[in-house]
């Protein structure tokens, strides 16, 4: 089976080594791939952003999956482009990829289909901004997203009325081009966060989807939840206080009136959405959606999974997803991000990495390879991901394998999954204060 594998990060490793690990044989090309995924496969120049190119490589070689990892290459439409050469392809067309690509599209979509999220407002006007400003009663902090895609960083809780000022002011001025001029504005939600993850399989003929357990992420950069915001310092799952009734609770609350929207409007789905979840007192509500797998969730997602991914992955790529409970190992799940000195300001390039034999997987999210030396070359530079029979044991793992991993300046959080730990081990639940 050959796959086209779209990325270059630390998902596009986790699932690389899932596909490979494949009962069939896998050959796999990676675009524009890096060079720890060089050693899984083919690597080949393709520019993610242009449907077109990623199309006529497709026609010339006829993979028979593609996959597409993250969002930008979606939101373009390389899955449209590459699906109409009649080619599988597990990512979602433009028009669905809206979700993720347009924060007013999304917060539409949730009102339309009754979606339970916090009150929002759209602007596409300074002065029309401003006036919501000083006129916000929803109390703070004031939740201001750019509407396009802006790497992660368009989205800024403001502590009072001169930050939001400001934000909304820089963002109008194009901090991030023309995905910051609409804004969208939203009131807080309260409680605890965490990531689920569907895969989904929806056309006008029918509409089916699959649960993959709930994840923990940590995004702040020191313990305790400490320090700015990354794209995320380590997961964990499934959630040892998550009770079966609070997945059917966000089943029936959020997961199928969205499959079911989807279906309503005419949206093709072919891939995975991640629903970023925050349960407060009125129970699990909506904070987005995602339309591909999250980073570092994924790490664990594929350390969870007991099934054949490329497998998998080809039946929602052709739209004949069973519905079904997937196959799990009866585990816990835990990745651990290793990150650069200066990170997330910045990043420390070129420092070479010490790699030993930890007892865990090693996931590279911005390595390169010099004349057979790992080094440093991005913010989030490896994880450690492993699994085992619970929560304890998962830590207890990454611990043990930390001392195996290192380079000058490393920074890693060692608390991830212990808020969820001791909050599991003080016998409260998903309902109580986080």
């Amino acid at each position: 089976m050959k796959i086209l594998l779209l990325g270059s990060g630390g998902r596009e490793h986790a699932l690389a080594l899932k596909l490979r690990a494949s009962a069939q044989a896998v050959e796999l090309v990676s675009a524009p791939g890096s060079d720890a995924l060089g050693e899984l496969g083919q690597r080949v120049a393709l520019d993610l952003e242009d449907p077109a190119g990623v199309a006529a490589w497709c026609a010339g070689n006829r993979p028979d999956l593609v996959v597409i990892g993250p969002e930008v290459p979606l939101v373009a439409g390389v899955g449209d482009a590459v699906r109409a050469l009649g080619i599988p392809v597990f990512g979602h067309d433009a028009a669905t990829a809206r979700l993720e690509g347009s924060k007013a599209f999304a917060k539409a979509f949730m009102e339309r289909h009754a979606l339970p999220t916090a009150v929002s407002h759209t602007v596409t006007d300074l002065a029309a901004g401003e006036a919501l400003i000083h006129s916000w009663s929803h109390g703070l902090p004031i939740v201001l997203k750019a509407d396009g895609l802006a790497a992660g960083k368009g989205v800024v809780l403001a502590a009072s009325q001169a930050e939001a000022l400001a934000t909304l002011r820089a963002f109008m001025a194009g901090q991030f081009g023309e995905a910051s001029r609409t804004v969208v504005f939203e009131a807080p939600l309260v409680g605890m966060e965490l990531s689920l993850h569907v895969l989904v399989d929806v056309d006008a003929d029918h509409a089916t989807y699959a649960l993959l357990p709930a994840c923990q992420d940590h995004k702040r950069i020191f313990e305790g939840d400490e320090g700015p915001n990354t794209g995320g310092m380590g997961a964990f799952g499934p959630l040892p206080f998550l009770k079966s009734e609070d997945i059917e609770l966000m089943r029936t609350r959020l997961v199928e009136p969205t499959v079911r929207g989807l279906q309503k409007d005419g949206l093709r789905a072919r891939g995975v959405l991640f629903l970023g979840v925050m349960w407060t007192a009125r129970g699990p509500e909506l904070l987005e959606y995602n339309v591909r797998f999250g980073d570092p969730e994924t790490q664990v997602l594929m350390q969870l999974l007991d099934e054949d991914l490329a497998a998998l992955l080809l039946e929602v790529a052709e739209g004949r997803l069973v519905a079904r409970d997937l196959k799990l190992k009866p585990h816990t799940a835990i990745a651990v991000v290793l990150a650069a000195e200066d990170y997330p300001e910045g990043a420390k390039k070129g420092v070479p990495i010490y790699i030993g034999n930890p007892p865990v997987t090693v996931i590279h999210a911005g390595t390169k390879k010099v004349a057979g030396q790992w080094l440093t070359n991005g913010g989030r530079v490896l994880n450690l991901a492993t699994s085992a029979p619970d929560l304890v044991a998962a830590r207890a793992a990454i611990e043990e394998a930390l001392p195996e991993v290192h380079w000058p300046g490393m920074q890693v959080r060692n608390d991830i999954g212990l808020k969820a730990l001791c909050h599991a081990e003080a016998g409260k639940t998903v309902q109580d204060p986080w």
